[in-house]
């Protein structure tokens, strides 16, 4: 059997990215002036996510528009703002207001309501604020907003040299020395990684030793499946410094008391480097696209990263099917998941490998505590439901 493991909510309880993503909204509330530091809620982050905004970056750069379209609401006359989204901070810094605090709830299922699947949330959020802004504070306090502040906040969530909200969330979730060092640029403020304080690990000890043996025994085979950033793939890793990378996804497996490359991965520093050899990009093929799971498929199977990732661009987009999912024939695909939009991914992976007469079985276990609002939606195409990693793999190991 193949085995997809997601990391945040399923092999780890991911207090750091949540308290991350609070601690960014919050800073931009008082970068931008606002008397309350308004922030999300705990309950708040899971909508977001039961809704599959499930990666920070953008969850955070939904929130903040929240937040300025707010702020906006209190402009009396069209003042021309600066159209660089921290100089436009900087402006309505200079005169403080507050605010009532935003409908965070609101717009978590106004971002599910409107992505379509493959469809990242913060572009079709971006799509909705300047084709219909009714919803938040109308067409006139959204017409005070140059469109360039706009895109910059929302339109590239996953590219840290421009995202203002990925800056800051990555500041505080690995620390300004590994920020400095990883991205060459100097870090908005001094903190420690919040991912070496606050999370700890799902995946029981015995669970973990089960699934080496059962590796050991040829039976199951296992990649991390994650949005979590990364190195590149490591047959290409040589000891060079390398700009851009943070290990995210290896602190997970560390955290799980996995040794160093014992796990294959398939995470965005993976996908970053692969999609730039054919002129993409990691936003380009992580979930909800399905090449990140074709890629995921093929890399537990086999251990070769590279090469899994190769094929997945091949088979997602030309109507040929790489050597490496021969080994992948006639199994049966396990994907451990909190996110359903991930779940159906996966989904559209397996058919795509079928289509090719792969002949693969795919099972979808959603995993979400009892009384999460995950669970409803989860159940909406996962087959089976679990409360922790550690129940769903009793049942198949």
């Amino acid at each position: 059997m193949i085995i997809l493991f997601d990391v945040d909510g399923v092999l780890v309880h991911s207090r750091a990215y949540h308290l991350g993503l609070q601690k960014t909204v919050e800073f931009f509330a008082r970068r931008l002036g606002l008397v309350e530091a308004h922030t999300l809620t705990q309950p708040e982050i899971d909508l977001f996510e039961a809704n599959s905004v499930t990666v920070e970056w953008e969850s955070s750069a939904i929130a903040v528009a929240g937040l300025l379209f707010e702020r906006l609401k209190l402009e009396d006359s069209p003042a021309v703002l600066p159209t660089d989204f921290w100089k436009l901070c900087a402006a309505l810094a200079a005169q403080p207001r507050a605010i009532p605090r935003p409908d965070f709830s609101a717009l978590a299922r106004w971002a599910g309501e409107h992505t379509p699947p493959g469809t990242r949330p913060s572009l079709a959020m971006l799509d909705l604020f300047v084709g219909n802004s009714d919803g938040i504070g109308g067409a006139k306090h959204v017409s005070l907003l140059p469109p360039p502040s706009l895109q910059q906040l929302l339109g590239h969530c996953y590219d840290i040299s421009i995202s203002p909200t990925m800056q800051v969330f990555q500041n505080y979730v690995v620390g300004h020395e590994i920020y400095q060092s990883s991205y060459s640029v100097k870090p908005h403020f001094e903190s420690p990684a919040l991912l070496e304080t606050e999370d700890h690990p799902y995946l029981a000890p015995e669970m973990r030793t089960r699934l080496l043996a059962e590796r050991e025994a040829e039976r199951a085979w296992f990649t991390l499946y994650t949005a979590r950033p990364s190195l590149p793939p490591r047959e290409v890793i040589n000891g060079a410094p390398l700009s851009g990378y943070t290990p995210e996804a290896e602190m997970a497996l560390q955290l799980n008391k996995f040794e160093a490359g014992e796990v294959p991965i398939i995470a965005v520093g993976r996908l970053e480097w692969a999609a730039r050899r054919v002129g993409k990009t990691s936003g380009d093929w992580v979930k909800p696209s399905p090449v990140q799971s074709l890629a995921a498929i093929a890399a537990a199977r086999t251990g070769h990263e590279v090469e899994a990732l190769e094929a997945a661009h091949i088979v997602a987009h030309t109507a040929r099917l790489p050597e490496i999912y021969a080994a992948c024939a006639g199994e049966h695909v396990h994907v451990f998941e909190d996110s359903a939009s991930s779940l159906r991914a996966v989904t559209r992976a397996v058919e795509i490998l079928n289509a090719h007469g792969l002949n693969l079985t795919l099972t979808r276990h959603g995993i979400a505590p009892v009384g999460s609002p995950k669970q409803e939606v989860l159940a909406t195409i996962a087959d089976y439901l679990h409360p922790d990693v550690n129940q769903g793999l009793a049942q198949i190991l």
